[in-house]
């Protein structure tokens, strides 16, 4: 081998090497599986350490990727924040996905809501992160928060809104439905912002195997009495 081809040949190397992805391009394969990683690796330290703490090398250690992987896959750490963001959310909100593409009445389809949200709520010790990056995020508010509720927690917040119109008899805007969706979505986010106050009171309330059907049962009972006297009072005229 010639010196000018192995120099041709080592230029190619370091330009694949270094090359960014462009917009919605997709990647696949040992890319995907790396990309993988270093979001939850990126989850786990940001919900440990904050946005302004943690650092993309210790990221790409725990990812076991190159120190660089960061900014080849996502562009930079805001971009990558952004994305381990946007992953926790979509994880966290499944059961609201599913629910709003599903057949069945809206009372069927709200439990199904419920359900999910708790799942995720008390799942595996693995995907806390999911749980913890957003609470951190909301108490904690950074540049990225405005972000994530126009991309994320406002379209959901429409779809939740959809179902609870549909569930109430009641317009997607009426005062009642906007009220009793937040009122519901409430009780979810109480247990996703104080999971860990709630195991120091009520050890066996997470975790014993029926937990997650429990606490859907209570959630979705209780939201549904409300609801149903809300709509009835305003279609009496009373909840305006």
């Amino acid at each position: 081998m010639t010196i000018q081809s192995h120099n041709v040949r080592k230029s190619n190397i370091m330009i694949k090497k270094t090359r960014k992805l462009k917009p919605g391009q997709v990647v696949i394969g040992k890319d995907q599986k790396t990309r993988s990683r270093l979001i939850e690796a990126g989850g786990i330290i940001f919900s440990e350490k904050g946005y302004d703490r943690a650092t993309a090398r210790e990221i790409c250690e725990m990812a076991q990727a190159n120190s660089a992987a960061i900014n080849y896959y996502f562009g930079g750490k805001d971009r990558f924040y952004l994305e381990v963001l946007r992953e926790a959310h979509l994880r966290l909100t499944v059961g609201l996905r599913d629910a709003g593409e599903s057949l069945g009445s809206p009372e069927e389809r709200l439990k199904h809501l419920i359900g999910g949200f708790i799942s995720s709520i008390l799942g595996p010790p693995s995907e806390l992160w999911t749980i913890r990056v957003i609470v951190k995020e909301v108490m904690a508010p950074t540049w990225a928060l405005e972000e994530l509720v126009d991309v994320q927690i406002r379209p959901s917040s429409v779809l939740l809104r959809a179902l609870i119109a549909e569930l109430m008899e009641l317009p997607v805007d009426h005062p009642s439905v906007v009220r009793g969706s937040l009122c519901t979505i409430g009780q979810l986010v109480f247990h996703l912002q104080n999971k860990n106050v709630i195991q120091l009171m009520f050890p066996d309330l997470y975790e014993r195997p029926e937990s997650v059907a429990e606490l859907t049962h209570f959630v979705y009972e209780y939201s549904v009495a409300g609801l149903q006297k809300l709509m009835r009072e305003a279609k009496a005229g009373k909840g305006e």
